[in-house]
Formats: structure tokens, C-alpha cells, sequence
């Protein structure tokens, strides 16, 4: 049986939620997990919806689908937690302690360029107190002061126009070449998981604020606003993104991508 790794975090949530609560009619062979990476999924040799920039280190044995993905525009859950505006900073280090490399990716191409800021450094296990912190937000909460949360999804949007695909499906070129057929029944079955979670979003939203209590309106802006395909404006951000930030994570060009669509594509 073939096996799809569906990461499982807040930006997901309408594709992953249906699956947990078991709101499909077939769960075979769908999986969640939650920090899913690169390595994980190689070593599963499964296909995956995963970040789409950790999704690059596997394009030498991976195709990307099309029909599949999850962008976002105004609003993100990949932020900057800074102690003062971040219009009053000048050189900062970054803290990248447990976020994907795709919010390393979102972070290198809007913190200097947006905000302002020059970057003495990008950080994974970090030892400094005075480092500036990326994270992945669970939920959109207000910070006591002077915490200030900044959007770099929404920094994104402002800055370049296009929408951020934060999540990609792949497969394995050697399992689409040889199973094109049940590739394309995983492929329906979390079109199908999208779909109903945009049917059954306001339940979903309950069920996270029940776990990850927050502003609301702001989910509700957050899901609404989300587009769950690879369309070609989808695309065309990724794509910048990449160029963007490619040679300083050292990333595959995009021409190197391969992309299948087993849909129409828009």
C-alpha cells in the first residue's frame, strides 16, 4: 500500500483535520505527522504533502503534483517574535531553532528586504539571548507586551504580490512511473480531505481553538483566504521565492523542479 505523509500543523489543518477526524470515506494509507522533514519522508519513500522548500532537497528522486498544495497571502503562521518594532532594529541574529527550512526560506527573503533589518547571522541551536526568533505559530494570539509578532507570510504578499505555497504533495518518480494509478487515488483522496475541510472549516476552526485558544477572525481570515492547488499563480511565488533565497540555502534551481498534474490544471 502506497503511504502519504501529511504534515499536520495549524496551516494544514483543512486538509489534515479531516483526516484525523476520520470525515473521509477511505484513510488508506494517509498519515499524519507532525515537523514532518526531508529526511523522514526519503526514508519512508512515501509520498508527502510537506514545505515546499524542505520538499527541494528531494528533487533529484521526487516529482511535485499539482493538484495538490496549500499557499497563503495575507495572513501566515510563519512570524518574527521581536521585543521591540522591528522598524527600530538594525543588525539582528536569527534564531531558526525548530522551524522548517521553508520559514528559513520566508524569513531570508523578507527580513532584510521588507523590514529593514541587516542579518548578522541565521542560527540553529542557538546559544543567544539577544537572537531574534522564527517560529511557527499554533495559533493567532495576542502578545503581552512588548512582544510583536510579525507576519513574514504577509511580509511575502506585500512585498513581491504573489502568495506563499507553504506546503507541496510529492511522489516518488519511481512509484509514479510504476503506480500511476494509485498515486492518482492518494491524490483524490486529500482533494477530497481539502474539500471537505472547506466544507466543514467552521467546525474545524472549533475544534483548534478548543486546543489553541486565539483571535478568531484571524483563523477565520487565515483559512478562508487559502488556496489548497498548485495553481500557476501559486507557482509563479514559490518559484520567485526560490530564486530569491536559492543560493544562500544552497537549493536546487527551479528549472530542476518536475511537476505532474493529474487534474486540469488553472
Amino acid at each position: 500500500m502506497i503511504r502519504c505523509l501529511v504534515e499536520d500543523n495549524l496551516t494544514t489543518a483543512l486538509i489534515a483535520e479531516p483526516i484525523r477526524q476520520g470525515w473521509l470515506d477511505s484513510l488508506d494509507g494517509l498519515e499524519l505527522v507532525p515537523a514532518l522533514n526531508a529526511e523522514t519522508v526519503a526514508q519512508a519513500n512515501a509520498m508527502a504533502l510537506m514545505g515546499s522548500v524542505d520538499a527541494c532537497a528531494l528533487v533529484d528522486r521526487y516529482t511535485i503534483i499539482t493538484d495538490v498544495a496549500v499557499a497563503s497571502r495575507h495572513n501566515g503562521a510563519v512570524a518574527l517574535r521581536t521585543e521591540v518594532r522591528p522598524d527600530e532594529l538594525n543588525e539582528v541574529s536569527i534564531s531558526l531553532d525548530s522551524v522548517s527550512r521553508t520559514a528559513e526560506a520566508i524569513a531570508r527573503a523578507t527580513v532584510a528586504r521588507f523590514f529593514g533589518m541587516t542579518v548578522n547571522g541565521w542560527e540553529r541551536a542557538s546559544t543567544s539571548d539577544e537572537a531574534v526568533v522564527l517560529e511557527h505559530i499554533d495559533a493567532f494570539v495576542e502578545e503581552p507586551e512588548p512582544v510583536v509578532i510579525n507576519d513574514l507570510v504577509r511580509a511575502w504578499f506585500i512585498m513581491s504580490g504573489l502568495p506563499v505555497a507553504t506546503h507541496v504533495l510529492v511522489v516518488p518518480n519511481e512509484l509514479l512511473a510504476n503506480e500511476p494509478e494509485s498515486v492518482a487515488n492518494i491524490v483524490e483522496q486529500i482533494r477530497t480531505a481539502a474539500s471537505t475541510g472547506v466544507e466543514r472549516r467552521r467546525e474545524i476552526r472549533r475544534n483548534l481553538h478548543e486546543v489553541f485558544p486565539g483571535d478568531r477572525d484571524r483563523l477565520v481570515a487565515f483559512h478562508t483566504e487559502q488556496t489548497l492547488s498548485l495553481t500557476k499563480t501559486v507557482r509563479k511565488g514559490w518559484l520567485d521565492l526560490l530564486r530569491r533565497v536559492g543560493h544562500a540555502m544552497s537549493l536546487p534551481a527551479p528549472e530542476a523542479l518536475t511537476f505532474h498534474t493529474f487534474g486540469e490544471s488553472e
